[in-house]
């Protein structure tokens, strides 16, 4: 079964805006990075660390 990711309309519109292409970039991203990136929250850190959890 392939993995489909589902996020947040805020998630994906911080992807936009810094033109991040998809959700494997997005968690290549390190934690320090993204944090200090215009636009990002700790609410999205939980969602980027759900993502990253291994099902």
């Amino acid at each position: 079964m392939k993995n489909e990711f589902v996020i947040s309309p805020e998630l994906k519109r911080f992807m936009e805006l810094h033109k991040i292409p998809n959700i494997t970039s997005l968690l290549q991203i390190e934690d320090e990075i993204l944090l200090v990136m215009d636009g990002f929250g700790w609410r999205m850190m939980r969602e980027v660390l759900e993502l990253r959890e291994p099902n």
